[in-house]
């Protein structure tokens, strides 16, 4: 990677760990926060998935229009978005006014990472493209290790305080964004977007579409395991709030690894479908293991099967998104903004199926999770190693 896509590297790093701390800054205060507002279960659960239905709808809206208009429009519009919503988050003394702007929250931040990706895809190619997506992947990693580590900080003082500072975190970040990251889609790229719009059915023929089935199979797999992983670990282990904090920084730090330093040299030498596939069965290896160890009562192996979960998610998710973004004939930002919407689709069904399976069996979540992820290998795997249609880098 050439030292010109540092400045622009830096910058996209960034914002996409300021997007996650802010995402994860309101899991340790979240439960209390509703509950001080008159809130119960059922609030909570609107709360979390007001987020991700939003970014479900929007994240192609934000894609087709990087497409038109250029990324550096639309990921600053993102980022005062974000930081305009977290700051509003922290005044805020009503609980259906917080679930409005938690919706809102998810309309702006879903403008950042799809044009992000797309930025990426516009200014690398080959092995340098898959690592730029890496990158993005373990600053989101560092993101989700910091953010509930910051939010539960700052909630002991007080439940505003952990919204004013990632809103203002974002907001100082604005100017800087603007004079240090130049537009990356050239003139005679502009208006793909404009080509085809859509979440509609027709998706289900898009030649992307195995990759998208991909990308839900691993959100859905994944938030299955965050909405009961705690609750497993707490029956068959004793694991409290303090043993979950250091399970999941030990996940953060492999995810940062992995996609930070790793997934560059990985996919020169094998190329992404195979990282894509191999990560898939690793995910199901390790919901597998995680059972198994769970019932073993041993809290060693228990956290090593997490590894290998996450290892396998942190293999899945630079190289699907490098794989969409070679093979997008009609718009990268578009055909990104579709991948991310199928990601936020399994973030909504994931956790109502995995509490559901749950409350049958402790076991089911991560038999059907690891099933699911060995058929989407089975089926969409030989299906998205093909020909890339077009140069994408064009001199």
């Amino acid at each position: 990677m050439n030292k010109k896509m540092m400045g622009p590297m830096a910058i996209l790093f960034i914002i996409q760990f300021l997007v996650m701390v802010g995402f994860g800054i309101v899991v340790p205060i979240l439960p209390f926060l509703v509950s001080k507002l008159g809130g119960g279960a059922f609030a909570l659960g609107v709360f979390m998935s007001a987020y991700s239905i939003m970014q479900f709808i929007f994240a192609p809206v934000w894609g087709k229009l990087s497409d038109g208009i250029g990324r550096r429009p639309v990921i600053l519009l993102g980022l005062f978005g974000y930081g305009v919503t977290f700051l509003m988050f922290g005044m805020v003394n009503n609980l259906y006014v917080l679930i409005i702007l938690r919706a809102l929250a998810g309309i702006v931040s879903s403008a950042t990472l799809p044009t992000a990706m797309a930025y990426l895809a516009d200014i690398t190619e080959g092995a340098d493209r898959s690592k730029g997506m890496g990158m993005i992947g373990a600053a989101m990693g560092m993101g989700m290790i910091f953010g509930p580590a910051l939010g539960g900080f700052l909630g002991k003082y007080s439940f505003s305080l952990p919204f004013f500072v990632a809103g203002g975190l974002a907001l100082l970040l604005l100017p800087f964004t603007w004079i240090f990251l130049p537009e990356s889609l050239k003139e005679m790229n502009k208006g793909q977007g404009r080509k085809r719009a859509r979440l509609t059915p027709q998706v289900l023929k898009d030649p992307l579409f195995f990759l998208f089935a991909f990308n839900f199979t691993l959100n859905f797999t994944m938030s299955m395991f965050e909405s009961t992983f705690a609750l497993l670990a707490s029956a068959k282990v004793g694991f409290g709030p303090t043993d979950m904090g250091i399970t999941f920084a030990i996940l953060g730090i492999f995810a940062v690894i992995v996609q930070g330093g790793l997934i560059g040299k990985l996919a020169k030498t094998f190329g992404d479908a195979k990282l894509v596939n191999t990560g898939a069965l690793l995910c199901a290896l390790g919901l597998l293991s995680i059972i198994i160890t769970a019932d073993a009562k041993n809290i060693i192996f228990l956290v090593s099967a997490t590894v290998i979960f996450m290892v396998g998610n942190s293999l899945m998710v630079p190289t699907s998104s490098s794989l969409v973004s070679k093979q997008s004939n009609q718009g990268q930002g578009m055909s990104l903004g579709l991948f991310q919407s199928f990601a936020s689709l399994g973030r909504i069904l994931g956790p109502l199926t995995g509490g559901a399976l749950f409350g049958l069996n402790m076991g089911f979540p991560y038999v059907a999770g690891a099933a699911l992820l060995v058929l989407v290998v089975l089926v969409a795997g030989p299906k998205i190693s093909v020909n890339i249609p077009r140069p994408l880098v064009q001199d």
